[in-house]
């Protein structure tokens, strides 16, 4: 399949982020549409940062009364990092198994849904508007489908998927993605007379587990189940003979629908007092780095029962529907424009993203090639 070469082509251009970016990559892309895309079609490029662009390629509909389709799917990969013993952008194939930095995600998804839509695009014109979109900066803060929702390239009633690595599921929803900068200000003292101080390391432990304890009573969802909470990165104090003055420690929330960041921001604030009840003296400060709102499973998005067909057809099996453990463009867009119809579906395993000899089977990605251009041709 077209796909399968596609993915090594795409692995061969490095689109680290941070690093060389998406420019050489999304170039390519627009070259292989240009020299396969029907007349009718047409090709758009916007620059979200200088040398960082999103791209969309389109086939106009002959009924404005339909929903439009979507492929969304992101340019950029995580850097290559340590531990390789492969070249990272290589592409190498072995056992059935394509190797390189983007393997899984997400060049895979990209090449075979990208192949799928070129192949539709020859049919001849459709009776509703599809297009396939190439984001960047999904691998940082997500500034590429933040500009296609505000272009209106995407809105509340498109039909979109992104193609990110699903084991095979069908995946839906979302919990929110909440960071803080989480300090704990004490009162520097000599060691030898602690008592005239205020230790902000003991008093983050203190407010750490009773972060951990409230959260762990927070309502779960059906779908989702609970909100969770990791403890990045800390650090606090100068020398082992004086009383640290602040302990500061980044916060990550992963939380189910109904669960909103002024739930999360309380809860930190509970935790300084629980602390302050025992090391005296001690305050905080709460900062906010990241937010990004949950996305609820919506069983009635029609595209969901579409995919479902598409995948028993080529597969044999239904598909598990679960929700998607980190965050997507797709999430991005729902939150934005109140979408209700979006999922993920793609080639290789959520496992091996971001590590070294990053792989995805060929297997893989022809089964979703021919699911992709099934579930086109069902629109």
């Amino acid at each position: 399949m077209f796909s399968v070469e596609l993915t090594k082509k795409l692995i061969g251009i490095e689109s680290t982020d941070p690093g060389a970016f998406e420019g050489l990559l999304a170039e390519e892309l627009v070259r292989i549409a240009r020299a396969q895309l029907p007349d009718h079609a047409h090709i758009e490029w916007k620059e979200v940062m200088p040398g960082r662009p999103i791209v969309r390629f389109v086939l106009p509909g002959t009924d404005e009364s339909l929903s439009d389709f979507a492929f969304i799917c992101h340019m950029d990969t995580v850097p290559f990092g340590g531990g390789w013993h492969r070249d990272p952008i290589g592409a190498g194939e072995e056992n059935g198994k394509i190797y390189g930095r983007g393997a899984c995600d997400m060049k895979s998804g990209l090449a075979a849904s990208l192949s799928a839509f070129l192949r539709y695009a020859q049919a001849g014109k459709t009776k509703r508007t599809v297009s396939w979109i190439g984001t960047c900066d999904e691998e940082d803060i997500m500034r590429g489908s933040e500009t296609a929702a505000d272009l209106g390239w995407v809105n509340a009633e498109t039909w979109l998927m992104d193609c990110e690595p699903t084991d095979g599921k069908i995946e839906t929803a979302h919990k929110g993605r909440y960071w803080f900068r989480f300090t704990v200000l004490g009162r520097a003292a000599h060691a030898s007379e602690p008592q005239t101080g205020a230790d902000a390391i003991a008093g983050m432990a203190y407010a750490i587990a009773a972060i951990r304890e409230e959260i762990a009573k927070l309502p779960k969802d059906d779908f989702l189940g609970e909100t969770t909470v990791t403890f990045g990165r800390i650090s606090g104090g100068t020398q082992p003979y004086q009383v640290p003055a602040e302990c500061t420690v980044t916060i990550d929330v992963r939380a189910v629908p109904g669960i909103g960041i002024e739930t999360i921001r309380q809860i930190l604030e509970l935790g300084t007092e629980r602390a302050a009840a025992r090391i005296p003296g001690i305050s905080s400060r709460v900062e906010i780095t990241g937010q990004r709102e949950s996305v609820p499973h919506h069983p009635d998005n029609p595209l969901l029962r579409l995919a479902r067909e598409s995948v028993l057809e080529e597969t044999g099996e239904l598909p598990q529907v679960t929700a998607f453990p980190g965050y997507t463009d797709t999430a991005v867009i729902a939150v934005r424009t109140g979408n209700k119809n979006t999922l993920s579906y793609g080639p290789g395993s959520l496992d091996m993203a971001h590590k070294p000899d990053e792989y995805v089977e060929i297997a893989d990605i022809e089964r979703c090639e021919r699911v992709y251009l099934n579930l086109l041709q069902k629109l």
